[in-house]
């Protein structure tokens, strides 16, 4: 299971918004001091991020949870989102050559296998079995003892 530490901005009724905070992993690198990498990552720093998951425990505004993706999940959106554009370019261009066509036409039919690709990744993820709901993470538990300033943060379709 892959876990990240998350804040909870915005709850309704068996829903949480919450924000994630993205972190480099070059900070943990022995050679982060000479990596190109770790230095871009510096440029950029930290970035957050928002996303809607489920809420089946009844977090508060405020509180600290930890969410979660399982590693067959990941593994198999990663396979979606590399692999299936890649081969649906590989398969036009291969397709395009076979059929006697020359480099330049296969390259283009190519890049339109990769539009392809791409496009069918988008409405897999979107609209295949299980749909979106299936890539989100879920709200595992709450960090006890851990809770932040509300200001600024909302409550949706409850009290207050």
């Amino acid at each position: 299971m892959i876990e990240e530490q998350a804040r909870v901005l915005v709850v309704a009724p068996g829903r949480a918004w919450v924000q994630t905070v993205r972190h480099s992993a070059c900070g943990s690198c022995t050679a982060s001091s000479g990596c190109g990498t770790a230095s871009l990552a510096k440029l950029f720093g930290e970035r957050t991020h928002r996303l809607e998951v489920v809420d089946p425990i009844g977090v508060a505004v405020g509180d600290e949870v930890i969410i979660g993706i399982s590693d067959s999940t990941l593994t198999r959106a990663s396979l979606l989102a590399y692999l299936l554009p890649l081969l649906a370019l590989m398969l036009a261009a291969f397709s395009a050559r076979s059929a006697g066509m020359s480099e330049e036409v296969g390259a283009l039919i190519g890049i339109l296998g990769l539009g392809l690709g791409l496009w069918l990744t988008g409405w897999l993820a979107t609209h295949g079995t299980g749909g979106a709901e299936r890539f989100q993470p879920r709200l595992l538990r709450r960090i006890v003892g851990r809770a932040v300033g509300v200001e600024g943060l909302r409550r949706i379709g409850g009290p207050g």
